[in-house]
């Protein structure tokens, strides 16, 4: 694909919000497809020249109705009822609420230009009339068009607006450059020198020029040799006295560099007051919003866009915090922190500073960093302007706004740790020679190397469950004689509200035997009174656990309803739970632990509607109630439930195959010979 090149002599790019440190002379080859100044590709069916001008009043009421006098809105109450009530307007109707929007915007800006706000807040708010009324004034050619290539789109800052569709120039080779849409006008290069488009595709400033800027607030910059402002109806400014490169940036302030090689910003009105609206500088460059860092020589400061100072240009080096919420300087090897209005909230006094970034969920309006000296690290408040304890080590702070702490005992030789919160507090002391972090649901562990130890004999480690608030959740097992039992949080959840929590307990032979403690994940308090071999859950009320050997029952607040006695749980079905006992074999007990059906089966299986299927062995197979009673005796090979039919199939040690209802009846044609069977069973 053939390929235009556009050579834009520029003292420093623009990318990204921020202006290249560097002058540059720079040369750039775009393929048609990259020509297009990034307008919307749009699908959209061609409009009429009434959709196109009411399109115009839309995007002016939209803009312009947030400026209020006296609480009233200041556009004419029939400007917003012909958007209303009217789906078009007319050849006639289209220049007097053009008028009407002149009106309105010279109205406000006045207004605007008397009321006692700061620079920067009048700048943003003529900045918004300007824009109106730039699109108003592109859209002018409207008036008397009723067919065109018009199409609905988005101009570059993402506003609905009607024009002409510039994709349809993208074959054409004379143009190098086609913008998007810019406060109503789309600027070209054509036969490799730049203009402008309005709404309608008109060139109304005929390309003419080596070099032109976007509008910025109803001026464009532009280049003939030397520069010039042109408004959008053409007029041509005097020259910009000593101006060699300028760069336009918003608000109706440019960047501009000057045939004595200072930097400047100035405003649409330099062609006639001839002053830039800031000092100069060796270098300025856009910082952050509306902010710039300016340099003189080695050193650097910051002014706003309106040109007026923040800081005096004195600190050797000026950067964003990590949250970009703060402004890191430095001087003389030293760092500190000022606000974006140059107030200063840590003076350069400390080796390094960085930024603690809290989850707003936890605090929206935590605002902490941790500095660095000759003594240590402190976390420092700067709302408040707190300051913490000095630590060894600090580290990054997690989704609860803590981060493990530790200090240096013992002649700087040991380090004890703990965690603190961003805005300093200790919410678990640094005393402990371990911390892990947190789990999802807020607990942590920390352990402690104690001497007396009762298992194993000598030294050992402790560790001690806490939850996100500082309290203690699962403690040493005996404070005076502590055995050294180690826990360990996980992020599983038994029940949905319970948090499994791992737990090794230390033998007479050096080894440990894990189990498991419960914590509730709503309270943070411990659910378990001692750790559990093992814990599953059993039913909608109750918890399996084991104790021991034997296993038992826990209901949802950590009671034990069935003391640990039983080889197995199996299921808990219509009110009895399946067990198995000390004589390896089955039977049922209700949830009070009472024997319901004795221990005599090899095999159980649940309840359903009363009755159970149940072996005494191989070829052993029957059904019984919740009585006991042997509604089909152990002597069958085989017994199936049916869950199509609510039946039972059963089958005889000769393949003889009988059903049985969910009340016990036998049902088969041959309910004979199984009545039989069961006579003979009964007998014995």
């Amino acid at each position: 694909m053939k390929k235009f090149s556009l050579i834009l002599f520029l003292f420093f790019s623009f990318f990204n919000g921020s202006f290249a440190q560097a002058q540059v002379v720079q040369a750039v080859s775009m393929s048609p497809k990259d020509s297009t100044g990034g307008f919307a590709n749009t699908q959209q069916q061609y409009v009429s020249g009434a959709v196109a001008r009411k399109s115009v009043v839309s995007y002016a009421k939209s803009s312009m109705s947030q400026f209020e006098d006296n609480k009233k809105k200041t556009l004419p109450k029939d400007l917003d009822s012909l958007l209303v009530k009217q789906d078009f307007l007319t050849h006639e109707q289209f220049p007097n609420y053009l008028s009407q929007i002149e009106n309105a915007y010279k109205r406000e800006l006045e207004i605007v230009n008397k009321i006692t706000i700061d620079n920067v807040s009048k700048l943003e708010q003529a900045s918004q009339l300007n824009k109106t009324f730039s699109v108003s004034q592109s859209g002018q050619c409207f008036a008397e068009k009723e067919k065109g290539s018009y199409i609905s789109t988005q101009d570059d800052e993402g506003r609905a607006i009607t024009g002409f569709a510039l994709e349809s120039l993208k074959g054409n080779p004379r143009y190098g450059l086609i913008d998007n849409y810019h406060q109503g006008y789309a600027r070209i290069k054509k036969d490799m020198v730049f203009g402008f488009l309005n709404l309608c595709g008109e060139e109304v400033i005929p390309a003419q020029y080596d070099y032109a800027e976007p509008f910025n607030d109803g001026k464009a910059l532009v280049k003939k040799f030397f520069w010039h402002f042109i408004s959008a109806d053409g007029t041509e400014s005097d020259v910009l006295a000593d101006i060699v490169e300028a760069k336009a940036i918003r608000y109706g302030v440019s960047l501009a560099k000057f045939k004595s090689n200072k930097f400047a910003l100035i405003d649409n009105s330099y062609d006639v007051i001839k002053k830039p609206i800031s000092a100069g500088y060796d270098e300025i460059e856009i910082f952050i919003g509306n902010i710039f860092k300016v340099r003189n020589g080695k050193q650097y400061g910051l002014i706003k866009i309106d040109g007026s100072t923040i800081t005096d240009v004195i600190f050797d080096r000026i950067a964003l915090t990590e949250a970009n919420r703060w402004i890191l300087v430095e001087q003389n090897k030293k760092v500190g922190l000022i606000d974006s209005d140059g107030n200063t909230r840590i003076k350069p006094s400390y080796d390094y500073i960085r930024s603690v970034i809290i989850d707003p969920s936890v605090s929206p309006t935590a605002a902490s960093v941790v500095a660095k000296d000759a003594a240590g690290l402190r976390l420092i408040e700067l709302n408040e302007r707190k300051l913490s304890e000095t630590y060894a080590s600090i580290g990054e702070f997690n989704r609860f706004g803590l981060a493990s702490a530790c200090k240096t005992i013992a002649e700087k030789t040991t380090l004890k740790c703990g965690y603190i919160s961003f805005d300093g507090t200790e919410v678990i002391p640094p005393v402990y020679d371990e911390v892990q972090p947190f789990n999802l649901t807020g607990l942590a562990v920390v352990s402690e190397k104690l001497t007396n130890c009762s298992k194993p004999v000598g030294n050992c480690t402790v560790d001690i469950v806490y939850d996100r608030f500082g309290r203690i959740v699962i403690d040493r097992i005996n404070p005076s004689a502590p055995e050294g039992v180690r826990y360990m949080v996980t992020d599983t959840i038994l029940a949905s509200t319970l948090i499994v929590v791992r737990t090794q307990s230390p033998t007479e032979k050096g080894t440990f035997d894990e189990g498991y403690n419960l914590v509730d994940k709503n309270t943070l308090k411990r659910f378990t009174s001692e750790a559990y071999k093992n814990i599953r859950k059993f039913d909608r009320t109750n918890l399996a656990m084991l104790k021991g050997e034997k296993w038992g029952l826990l209901d949802f607040t950590g009671k034990e309803v069935l003391a640990p006695s039983y080889n197995e749980l199996l299921f808990s079905s219509e009110g009895l739970i399946g067990v198995k006992y000390d004589n390896n074999k089955y039977g049922f007990i209700d949830k009070k632990g009472k024997v319901q059906i004795t221990f005599e089966y090899t095999e159980i299986s649940p309840f359903k509607n009363g009755m159970a299927i149940v072996s005494k062995g191989n070829n052993k197979y029957g059904i019984i109630n919740k009585f006991n009673a042997k509604i089909a005796p152990c002597v069958f090979k085989s017994v199936r439930y049916l869950d199509e039919t609510n039946q039972y199939e059963i089958a005889d040690t000769a393949n003889n195959l009988y059903n049985l209802n969910n009340s016990g009846d036998c049902i088969s044609a041959n309910s004979a010979k199984f009545y039989d069977l069961i006579r003979k069973a009964n007998q014995k």
